[in-house]
């Protein structure tokens, strides 16, 4: 499930070392990934996500060269690209992602979906974050990760896109709510099978799943992609439109593909490029971010904080779950069922914090500063 890449676009020194490698405490472990902020970025807008990840036995530093970040450079988001823990048994890293084979469930006792959203509650305390454009992409066992975050992590994603992965079998999809979804799979796949998969559902299985779940159209609309490059694949899109909350559901079918990624001029189409175009289509509404019907109104003070901090919902009677995040995606403080509470904040470092409130339908993210 590595991917085979060559260099999509012609690399500069200078772009290839604007990667920061970086790492992140969570659940006993140390995480490594690779941050992207293009030389745009000022801070002044909030700025799109995209998360990347990487194949079974593949890393961070392989996967960065499906070039999402020269996309970034244009299109102004930040790009993420995380790397999965080593798996003794399967010989490499690997994403909980769900997919198993014969009973086995690779990586099963790492919590890759918290790993994954505390990621993004870290970035979200150092930058100026879009909480509508949060996107996540994948290449094989990437691919079911993307999936399962579409079925776990519904309400904080936007859209996603999967290349060469489905469903897992060991899981049990839930969403809580409608996702775009793009699905890329080669008719010749090896190694996740078009027809037969032994990790998941089969692509088309994948696809009508989604499909019935957004209340698309059962009908799609077909379009054949020109055929200009001699390299034994044809390509044909199917769109199912007219999703619930703006949610259709797009699927790639390459007729002779394997399992890879495509690129112009190698082939028709380059996946970096289309994943892109799909998820620039889609905002989340704020209402699948902050839960209006339940008039959740929360209010921080004071603001910096000195020695203690005050959290209070002033508006209706729902109680919900809070975390205090700091800098480094250490959770410091957490409550549920709470309507107000008072912290002492004297044991904190000085520094940016991030207060993730929640009820079972919504979130939403402030930032907080403390200072002695």
């Amino acid at each position: 499930m590595k991917i085979k890449l060559l260099l999509i676009f012609v690399l500069s020194t200078s772009i290839i070392n604007a990667q920061t490698a970086k790492t992140l405490q969570f659940g006993g472990i140390t995480r490594n990934y690779l941050e992207y902020v293009p030389s745009i970025y000022n801070g002044s807008t909030p700025v799109p996500v995209v998360i990347c990840l990487h194949g079974l036995g593949d890393n961070m530093n392989n996967f960065f060269g499906i070039g999402m970040n020269y996309v970034a450079d244009t299109a102004n988001f930040i790009v993420l690209t995380p790397q999965a823990i080593y798996d003794a048994l399967a010989g490499g890293n690997a994403w909980n992602s769900g997919a198993s084979y014969q009973g086995y469930q690779l990586s099963q006792t790492i919590n890759d979906v918290g790993f994954i959203n505390a990621l993004l509650d870290s970035v979200t305390a150092t930058y100026n974050i879009d909480q509508t454009r949060i996107y996540a992409t994948g290449f094989s066992l990437g691919g079911f990760m993307c999936q399962r975050l579409a079925c776990e992590s519904t309400a904080r994603f936007t859209a996603i896109a999967s290349v060469s992965g489905t469903i897992g079998t060991s899981l049990n999809c839930n969403p809580s709510g409608e996702i775009p979804v793009c699905h890329f799979h080669g008719t010749a796949d090896g190694t996740i099978a078009y027809t037969g998969n032994m990790y998941g559902n089969d692509p088309e299985t994948l696809v009508n799943y989604w499909v019935t779940h957004n209340g698309c159209n059962t009908t799609p609309i077909h379009t054949a992609l020109p055929d200009i490059v001699a390299d034994g694949r044809t390509v044909d899109h199917y769109l199912y439109p007219n999703g619930n909350n703006n949610t259709d559901v797009e699927f790639y079918k390459v007729t002779g593909g394997t399992h890879e990624w495509l690129y112009y001029p190698a082939n028709d189409i380059t996946y970096t490029l289309e994943i892109w175009k799909f998820f620039m289509k889609y905002t989340k509404t704020p209402a699948s971010i902050i839960n209006d019907e339940n008039e959740i109104n929360i209010e921080i003070y004071p603001n910096p904080a000195n020695s203690y901090l005050t959290i209070q919902n002033t508006k209706g009677n729902n109680r919900l779950t809070i975390q205090i995040i700091d800098f480094s995606g250490k959770v410091q403080y957490s409550n549920q069922n709470f309507k107000s509470v008072t912290i002492n904040t004297k044991q904190w470092s000085n520094g940016i914090y991030l207060l993730k409130y929640s009820d079972s339908n919504s979130f939403s993210i402030k930032k907080f500063i403390v200072n002695h």
